[in-house]
């Protein structure tokens, strides 16, 4: 019986010169073939908006520079408030498709669709917290609204206030270690509270709403009324050091913080007069970005602060436009006959 032949194999001489070569090529190499991978998140420019199409309402996304729209939900009932996951790993919406609105959540790309909160709990508003794992949601109840966290993975869920108290959700702080949130009877002002501790710790006493931190952790917004108006305020995050960005004239909402801490954007006016202004955050250098006759909103900064995604009704219906953060190179981002009634980006 003859023996198999065993495979002699031949060293390869690599050239000292070809050595270094690939030595540093390979970290190249190794981004590379992360990039090329499979993801599990979307890029910084994917932006995700609900819309009524057909009579229906759902979720869509806009990809890449030729801007292709890709529809997330096609379920019945309605399908709105798209958000991103911090990580851009995953996309909660509210949807009424099994009773009242529930927080639902799905993957970056539309995928993995699940309730989150529990049947038959209506879910006024939520708030991604930093680690894109854990949302606050406002609970509706009884008349009153209370705040919980839920943790999307295990489906823990954690009162954060009372349920006999009415409150209105506000934000995180950066850290994840606070919630904001207003209360909603008159002067009862803003509050802070520890989700994994037992603190609570008044920041204002006024007619004060809508509260969100700074993206550096240092400073608080939220709008004051003051004789039928709103203005912008800023404080610390005990608040002190308050500060008014605004002349009594304007009448501010949605106001948004840039990435660095040092802007703010917002809308004031209403219908057809509401426009988009930024500020910075003492109160200085006033611009307006936005100047038309039909209404401008939901100004929302990109990730690294260049750029501003926003609605304009300038055909009729709201579409979502982007423009550099200065209001300049002002681009329509989709083309619908149909109504977008919100945008994350």
């Amino acid at each position: 019986m003859n023996a198999t032949p065993r495979t002699k194999f031949l060293p390869i001489r690599i050239p000292k010169t070809t050595q270094t070569a690939i030595i540093f090529l390979l970290p190249i190499v190794a981004l590379l073939a992360v990039a090329c991978g499979s993801s599990n998140s979307a890029s910084d420019s994917e932006i995700i908006y609900s819309s009524v199409v057909d009579g229906s309402h759902d979720v869509f996304k806009v990809s890449g520079e030729e801007l292709g729209v890709s529809r997330l939900t096609g379920s019945a009932g309605t399908n709105t408030n798209p958000s991103w996951a911090p990580d851009k790993s995953q996309i909660a919406f509210l949807s009424d498709q099994n009773g009242p609105n529930a927080l639902w959540v799905m993957d970056w790309a539309g995928e993995s669709k699940r309730q989150i909160s529990s049947p038959g709990t209506e879910i006024a508003a939520f708030e991604w917290a930093p680690d894109s794992v854990t949302v606050a949601v406002e609970i509706v109840e009884d008349s009153t609204h209370w705040i919980a966290i839920i943790n999307t993975e295990s489906g823990d869920v954690d009162p954060l206030t009372m349920q006999s108290e009415d409150v209105r959700l506000g934000g995180w702080s950066p850290d994840g270690e606070w919630v904001l949130y207003s209360m909603a009877s008159t002067d009862s002002g803003i509050r802070r509270r520890n989700p994994n501790g037992v603190d609570e710790i008044t920041v204002t006493t006024g007619s004060d709403t809508e509260p969100s931190w700074s993206r550096d952790g240092r400073w608080i917004l939220f709008l004051r009324q003051e004789e039928g108006r709103s203005n912008i305020v800023v404080v610390d995050k005990d608040g002190n050091f308050e500060k008014l960005l605004l002349t009594p004239d304007f009448d501010a909402s949605e106001p948004s913080w840039s990435p660095d801490s040092k802007h703010v954007a917002f809308v004031s006016g209403t219908g057809d007069e509401a426009e988009i202004y930024v500020i910075e955050r003492d109160g200085k250098n006033l611009k307006q970005l936005t100047s038309n006759r039909v209404l401008d909103t939901s100004p929302t900064w990109s990730k690294n602060g260049s750029s501003i995604i926003f609605l304009s009704a300038v055909d009729g219906t709201a579409d979502v436009y982007s423009m550099n953060s200065n209001g300049e190179q002002q681009k329509r981002m989709t083309s619908t006959s149909d109504a977008i009634l919100f945008a994350d980006w």
